[in-house]
């Protein structure tokens, strides 16, 4: 690709000159705030946004006066401009209430062009963690009524000059923030696929810095470095020009897991897959459905769910799953973390941000573990006790969520250990729910290689995968007690021989599996399952189907759901389900009504 097919300047620089020519004043600049700002075209002016945007308005015959609360008053005009700023010597350029003021004047005049710059804005006029003004410092206070000032004086508005707050941290004072304040916001994206191949050959073909891999070639490395910034890719190839190491695809995943991370201000982390579906043991209902869902994203199908609940008994598989998934879609996968903070109006900025860097950043599979305890569980018809948070992230989320321009480039994927907690409406939200149970003695019989090659240990020949299966302590298994038992027996091999790594051998695993006490109460499980297969929102995605509705063969119900299931039909009875839900209900909460 030539440099010629790159748009000049971002679409956020011609979003700021646009809404200057319809007369707006006043701009605040967030998110990707401290990226190189890179124009094809003129390679030598790569800046950060606050010197590129200097410079830009020097050469249109601005005088730029830079401020911030650690810096002060200060000249932002670039060496190469035709005019000199005369700065003030009768004014403590440190005090912020005089500087401003000060300002305040220079912005009023009609005679030349004057812009401001505050650097680090919400350190000028914090948003104090979503409460009132009263807790902000009375200099700050004093700040924030001359920068809402500065938007809305008709004096101001008469003139050609310009105010640009810089908000590294989104934490500008919500005054300034808000619809209507005079202020617009412009959020500075990170890069997109063009802009990143243009800078990226700009410094590996025409100044050489860097080397990359022998097989990582230029446009596999500007598609993979998806997520990061310009100035985190001239690091990655900084770091390889100065000690003669080529950038690898496992250094470009590092950086980009930090990057995001820091973005999100650890809202998120990054999920980087090891496998796809090759690696699953068992499951077939899940991998037999997501692969029809790859390639109905794949081949851009309008019927692509925006949202999957896995729901089920702990430790069987669902945390693994959604990063095969990941990695079978080709999809960054980010979980998302805990967004919810005692600040009024804290949680539901955070929630915004990892929506922002979600749709910068798609396509993306946005994990949300344990979904019943995020966002609160159930509800009452009453207002919850956190202010009402709860219902206002959930309600942004189900927005987000219903967007049909995110339809096969933001999935949402759910999982919970406890879906009794969900009420019917967050229920509802998700189209499809499938439900995760114990595995089969087949299943087992599958897992138990795979498990021990996941922990670094070898399993001898003699090994008898179907009699381990019927140990009766091994009944209602889950993966993550198997790959205990795996453990244990690979101790046992070890005490033997005294050497460690020793392969394990059929007494070692029947030994483990004989003394395995298992550490959660069956009924429970059994609660959870059955109230997972209640809410599976269609029979083909129950374990005992196929894609296409017919019973399989192979699999073999588990004990509890006999006299609920049809052995022949697979056909489940609601009645004897809904009754023996009822009947667990009294044991697993013996205070419900």
């Amino acid at each position: 690709m030539r440099h010629t097919d790159v748009v000049t300047a971002p679409e956020w620089v011609q979003k700021f000159d646009r809404h200057r020519q319809a007369g707006v004043r006043a701009f605040i600049l967030t998110f990707n705030t401290n990226d190189f700002v890179f124009v094809p075209s003129e390679p030598e002016r790569s800046s950060r946004p606050i010197y590129f945007l200097a410079q830009k308005l020097a050469d249109e015959g601005y005088a730029v006066y830079g401020f911030s609360f650690g810096r002060g008053l200060f000249s932002l005009m670039p060496p190469n401009a035709r005019q000199r700023l005369s700065m003030p010597n009768e004014i403590d350029g440190t005090n912020p209430e005089l500087v401003l003021r000060w300002l305040t004047r220079q912005l009023q005049q009609l005679e030349r062009k004057v812009a401001v710059i505050v650097d680090y804005a919400d350190h000028l006029v914090p948003n104090a963690q979503g409460l009132t003004s009263a807790v902000l410092q009375p200099q700050q206070l004093v700040a924030l009524e001359i920068l809402h000032g500065w938007a809305n004086s008709d004096a101001i508005r008469q003139t050609d000059n310009l105010v640009i707050l810089l908000s590294h941290e989104n934490q500008v004072h919500d005054l300034l923030m808000r619809s209507g304040s005079g202020y617009i916001v412009l959020q500075i994206p990170l890069p997109d696929f063009r802009s990143r191949l243009a800078f990226v050959q700009h410094l590996l073909q025409e100044i050489r810095i860097g080397q990359l891999e022998d097989d990582l070639a230029i446009e596999e490395f500007a598609h993979i470095t998806g997520g990061l910034r310009l100035v985190d890719i001239h690091e990655l190839l900084t770091f390889s020009d100065s000690t003669g190491q080529k950038v690898t695809r496992d250094m470009v995943r590092e950086r980009k897991a930090d990057t995001i991370r820091q973005l999100c201000q650890d809202l998120v982390s990054v999920v980087e897959p090891t496998c796809g579906f090759e690696g699953v043991a068992g499951l077939q209902h899940v991998v037999e459905y997501f692969r029809w869902l790859v390639w109905q994203v794949r081949s851009g199908s309008e019927n692509v769910p925006q949202a999957i609940l896995l729901a089920g008994v702990p430790g069987c598989g669902k945390s693994y799953i959604v990063s095969a998934l990941g990695k079978e879609l080709g999809f960054l996968v980010f979980k998302l973390g805990t967004i919810r903070e005692r600040w009024v109006g804290a949680s539901e900025r955070n929630l915004e941000r990892v929506l922002w860097v979600a749709e910068t950043l798609a396509p993306v599979l946005i994990w949300v573990d344990e979904i019943d305890q995020t966002f609160g569980g159930q509800r009452s018809a009453a207002p919850s006790a956190d202010a009402g948070t709860s219902e206002r992230l959930m309600g942004r989320i189900w927005d987000f969520m219903g967007s049909m321009r995110y339809r096969g480039k933001i999935l949402w994927v759910a999982t919970t250990n406890r879906p009794d907690l969900l009420d019917a409406a967050t229920v509802d939200r998700f189209q499809v729910v499938i439900p995760f149970l114990h595995p089969t003695r087949k299943e087992i019989a599958a897992l138990l290689p795979i498990l021990a090659k996941q922990v670094g240990r070898v399993l001898a020949d003699d090994i008898e995968p179907d009699k381990i299966a019927s140990i009766p302590s091994l009944r209602l298994p889950t993966v993550r007690a198997l790959q205990e038992v795996i453990g244990v027996a690979g101790v046992f091999a070890d005490a033997e021989t005294g050497q460690p790594g020793t392969t394990i051998h059929q007494r070692h695993l029947l030994r483990a599996a004989h003394e395995f006490k298992p550490n959660y109460n069956p009924l429970v499980h059994e609660f959870i399952a059955l109230t997972a297969i209640r809410m599976t929102s269609f029979s083909f995605l129950l374990p005992w189907r196929t894609f296409d509705g017919r019973r399989r063969t192979d699999y073999e119900l588990p004990e509890y759901l006999k006299g609920i299931v049809d052995e022949t039909s697979g056909e489940v009875d609601l009645m004897a389900l809904h009754r023996r839900l009822s009947e667990l209900r009294r044991v697993v909460d013996p205070f419900s009504s």
